[in-house]
């Protein structure tokens, strides 16, 4: 159980921060810093200098009469790459070279400044250090094997909804590389890390039991799966969250969360292996619904027009015969009626569970 996780600092890594970043994060994060503080002085030293030209020049050349002079000189100095004016002490010479190499520095450290925090950015993207700007996406917290065939069936033909992907796991590198995909270093349980990878703006979000750590241990699986529920809900609980849970145990402590749905490995395995036991062929039955992209899917559909008012009975009938559609249940209220009764009137705020080949919409 939860309450009795073993001492083997499984809950000291719960809490741990993000893992130490890559050196050359912290590299170009330093020379960006300091190429801009270079250039800042470069830029002080020609904003100064024209106030020591007119200083030491002013009663000795006809050229400079006011400070306004000073920096008319600043100006065709840098431009024409020569004093314009006729220089008359030591220290008027002193200016002039102050501020060529001033100049020449200036151009120079801005162009690196640019330069080093366009390179810092590439590589923090790359790292998953960069902040995920967008919004209505989808989050997927953790990463296991089972990541790869979640995406897989989310970006299938037949999926409709093409919402951007971002995943946040606390991995060196990204575990996939997929258009519409966005990965993002850090701890899933962790609250700057969850808002860095846009968990403000996630509309749906699914918790994975992360294995990415050095303990596999179911207990310990779900402890950190539960910490990221709790902090998800915490920051938005407008999200649509579905939460694997690994022991059947343990389903107890995530019920006393918001979690929209729970998906308990070991009862949906048990279940499918019992039940296939004794139902030979069964497995494949579940798979092709459940799997793309051959055979039939399970589809959410609105009532078409026609069928408000009608009841499942007339549905189930005109649904075959219209759209070659299977009507399996009728969601009201949030919850799904499986195999309605055949007197259920279908009201016009319902939506239908259907089973068919093709994502379009249902027009019996």
């Amino acid at each position: 159980m939860l309450g009795t996780l073993a001492p083997h600092g499984s809950v000291g890594d719960l809490r741990s921060p993000l893992m130490s970043r890559p050196n050359e994060q912290v590299m170009w994060g330093r020379v960006s810093r300091r190429l801009f503080l270079a250039a800042m002085f470069a830029f002080l030293v020609l904003v100064f200098a024209p106030l020591f030209f007119w200083l030491v020049e002013h009663d000795r050349s006809g050229d400079v009469h006011s400070v306004g002079d000073a920096y008319g000189w600043l100006f065709r100095t840098l431009f024409e790459n020569t004093s314009p004016y006729k220089l008359k002490n030591q220290f008027g010479y002193f200016s002039y070279w102050i501020v060529r190499v001033a100049g020449v520095s200036l151009v120079a450290f801005a162009t690196a400044t640019v330069a080093s925090r366009f390179v810092a950015t590439v590589i923090n993207r790359g790292a998953g250090m960069g902040n995920f700007k967008g919004s209505g996406h989808l989050m997927i917290c953790g990463w296991s094997p089972k990541g790869f065939e979640i995406i897989r069936e989310l970006r299938a033909k037949e999926v409709e909804d093409r919402r951007e992907i971002v995943i946040l796991a606390d991995i060196e590198t990204a575990p996939i590389e997929s258009r519409g995909t966005t990965f993002s270093r850090g701890n899933p349980s962790n609250t700057d890390d969850l808002q860095r990878a846009g968990i403000m703006a996630a509309s749906t979000v699914i918790v994975l039991a992360d294995d990415a750590n050095s303990s596999n241990d179911p207990d310990d699986l779900d402890a950190r799966s539960l910490l990221t529920t709790l902090a998800v809900e915490s920051l938005n609980h407008d999200a649509y969250s579905c939460v694997e849970v690994v022991k059947s145990e343990n389903r107890q402590h995530f019920e006393r969360t918001r979690a929209n749905e729970l998906v308990v490995s070991a009862e949906l395995t048990g279940s499918l292996l019992a039940a296939s036991a004794v139902t030979h062929g069964l497995t494949g039955v579940v798979a092709d619904l459940l799997t793309h992209p051959e055979g039939e899917e399970f589809y959410r559909v609105p009532v078409p027009l026609e069928l408000v008012g009608r009841t499942a009975r007339d549905a189930l009938v005109a649904l075959k015969d219209g759209a070659d559609s299977t009507l399996v249940g009728i969601f009201a209220d949030g919850t799904c009626t499986v195999n309605p009764p055949g007197a259920q009137v279908i009201a016009g705020t319902d939506e239908l569970l259907v089973v068919r080949s093709r994502p379009a919409g249902v027009n019996a």
